[in-house]
């Protein structure tokens, strides 16, 4: 796990990876739910997808290396 974790960090800045993850979990539900539920159904699940992946990265990122958002880049 903890390569896994430095992988992640290493990509790019933990701001911008964020929105990465947002972007991605919505595209990969919203996309789907739009073509059975509708547009309405795609903002929803796709906003709350992007929402918890998001709070996923954040919680891994942040318990292997705390300081994270301080660090020199």
């Amino acid at each position: 796990m903890r390569a896994f974790a430095d992988m992640v960090v290493t990509l790019a800045p933990p701001p911008l990876m964020v929105a990465v993850v947002f972007f991605v979990a919505y595209l990969l539900v919203g996309i789907p739910v739009q073509f059975t539920r509708g547009p309405a159904a795609r903002d929803a699940f796709g906003t709350l997808a992007g929402v918890f992946a998001a709070l996923v990265y954040i919680t891994l990122v942040m318990s292997f290396y705390p300081d994270v958002h301080a660090a020199p880049r």
